[in-house]
Parts: C-alpha cells; sequence; structure tokens
C-alpha cells in the first residue's frame, strides 16, 4: 500500500512539472502598471542649453556663387554648480558638395568660455560656389568642460538651403578713383550687370540712387536690353540743395544669361555755384543697386578726393571744408 501511495505521488509530482514547463513554454503576454514620474525640458532650459527651431539649430538661404556669415547656434550656460564651462562645436561637414565650404567658430577645437547664465551664440560662414540647388544638412556635436565633470551632446543640425537667384554686381569702366582735386571736373562711367543662372527667363527692375554731387549723363547712357528711366529724389530737392538721382531699369534677363546698363555721370555745379567737389575725403559713386524683391544688393563704388596741403595757395583749395 505505501509503495502504491509512493507510485502515485512520484506520479503525480512529474505531471505537476510537466504542467510548469507548458505555462512557461507559451507565456505570450504580461499586462502591468506602474507609475513612473519624468521631468522633461526644452533644450533651451537643460542645463547645457542650445537654441533649437523646428528642429534644426539653424536654417540658412545661401544662393549659388555667393557667401555670407550667419548664427550658427545659441548655447546657454545653465551648470547648477555656478561654473564656467568651455564648448566646442564639432561640425560634420562630411555631407557637402564641393564648392560649398562652411566654417562654424570652434570647429577647429578652440572652445569658447562661458560665465555662469551666459548666452552666446556661435557664428558661421558659408561660401557657395556654382552648387547644385538642394538643401545640405550638416550634423553637430557640442563638447563641453568643466571643472570636475564635462558631456558630449548632440546638438541640433544645421540646414542649408542653396538656390539659384539672380546676382548683380557694379564694375567701374572709366574715371579717376583717388587722389582726386578738389573742385575739378571728373566723369565715370560704371555698368551694372545682372547675371540669372536660373533655368527660366526673369523679369527684373533694378534701382539704384546716384549722389547729389552728380549728374548723369543721359547721352552716355545706354543698355543692353530693357528701358531705364532717372528722376530726382523727393520731389527734385528743397531751396538751393541739389537731389539725388533715382534710377530703375527694368529688363527681362534670359535663363543663363546676362544683361547690363552702363551710366555715365559727371560732377556737378552746385547751388553755391561751385564745381564738385568741394571737400575732400571719400565720396559714393552710387549706392549699391539692388534687384527689387529679392533683396539681393550690389557692390557700390566709392572715389577719394585729396585734401590740399596747408602751404599751398592753390586757387582750388580755396573754401577747403565748404
Amino acid at each position: 500500500m505505501v509503495d502504491m501511495k509512493m507510485a502515485f505521488f512520484f506520479v503525480a509530482l512529474v505531471f505537476g512539472a510537466l504542467l510548469v514547463v507548458g505555462s512557461s513554454g507559451n507565456f505570450k503576454e504580461y499586462n502591468s502598471t506602474r507609475e513612473v514620474a519624468v521631468t522633461v525640458v526644452p533644450h533651451d532650459r537643460e542645463y547645457m542649453g542650445f537654441v533649437c527651431e523646428r528642429g534644426y539649430a539653424a536654417v540658412i538661404t545661401v544662393s549659388s556663387n555667393s557667401e555670407q556669415d550667419f548664427n550658427a547656434l545659441t548655447v546657454m550656460n545653465y551648470l547648477p554648480e555656478d561654473k564656467d564651462v568651455d564648448i566646442a562645436l564639432s561640425p560634420d561637414y562630411s555631407g557637402l558638395p564641393g564648392g560649398l565650404g562652411v566654417s562654424i567658430e570652434t570647429d577647429d577645437g578652440a572652445p569658447r568660455t562661458l560665465a555662469p547664465s551666459e548666452e552666446y551664440t556661435f557664428l558661421g560662414h558659408v561660401s557657395s560656389g556654382n552648387v547644385e540647388p538642394g538643401e545640405y544638412i550638416i550634423p553637430m556635436d557640442m563638447y563641453a568642460t568643466w571643472d570636475g565633470g564635462g558631456a558630449s551632446i548632440s546638438a541640433c543640425p544645421i540646414k542649408l538651403i542653396v538656390v539659384n537667384r539672380p546676382r548683380i554686381e557694379k564694375i567701374l569702366l572709366s574715371g579717376n578713383t583717388s587722389d582726386i582735386p578738389m573742385k575739378t571736373f571728373q566723369k565715370w562711367t560704371f555698368q551694372i550687370v545682372v547675371t540669372n543662372p536660373t533655368g527660366e527667363d526673369l523679369d527684373l527692375t533694378i534701382a539704384d540712387t546716384i549722389p547729389a554731387e552728380f549728374n548723369v549723363s543721359l547721352g552716355e547712357t545706354g543698355a543692353s536690353s530693357g528701358t531705364y528711366s532717372f528722376h530726382p529724389a523727393n520731389g527734385g530737392g528743397h531751396g538751393h540743395s541739389m537731389p539725388a538721382t533715382k534710377m530703375e531699369w527694368d529688363v527681362t534677363v534670359p535663363a543663363g544669361g546676362s544683361e547690363h546698363l552702363n551710366v555715365t555721370i559727371f560732377t556737378r555745379v552746385n547751388g553755391g555755384n561751385q564745381q564738385e567737389f568741394t571737400s575732400c575725403g571719400d565720396y559714393s559713386l552710387n549706392n549699391g543697386a539692388e534687384i527689387k524683391g529679392y533683396g539681393i544688393v550690389s557692390n557700390p563704388l566709392w572715389v577719394s578726393v585729396a585734401c590740399c596741403d596747408d602751404n599751398e595757395d592753390d586757387e582750388q583749395c580755396d573754401g577747403h571744408g565748404g
């Protein structure tokens, strides 16, 4: 009888083990709940904060064959230890095409030091050659070190948008640019060149200002295409003052082509019956010409008028500084 009980116990034990193994082998899911509290702050409130808008530290639009400076990343030192922090940025330029050069402050490894609670904006520079239009991403890490600690932080990337936009420049074709004597008639011819690198014709309006010291010689002014006009600024001036001259040039620049306007100007006799220039110094022949609606401005052109020696009795020095 005892043997029967032992055998029954042994069979029951084996059967129970099989039940345990079977249930374990077919375990597919488990449900449970647990309370978790996590403090989440935006990037600009972290201990090493940085500005990140819509996923990017900065979004820069640059035209092909141009260059510009830009704000790359703004960083804040919010360390609770109230310590200075050395910060260096490490951008990854490997995804940029040839002809698109970018440099960002501290990418050479030399850090900037931020005092407690200080905010600093790292600067960058982009130079775009003949680059295919498109969007280019620059991933960026930030390395921070302080007394007793340090951190490697993945900052938001920078997005570069390269676009094909018209370009404008000024070229001085003739005329003196330095040591110009005062009260002596002078004449200059400059050229405004507009280039269209896009794949379609562009209807453009070019605006410029000729300063009050000059008249425009309409008979010696001409454009390769389009229509142009000149008119006095500010309704023609007031009293004996001579107004500046406003210019507008409407032109269609063909796809992949360029057009130009040659403008000849000369020094005026002012309201006091004196030949410009009546004082020495630097003078702008014109402001930078602008492609209206694009915010694209050309280089200006400057000339320098010589100052007379105090010992000279030359008639041209009479009225110096007038």
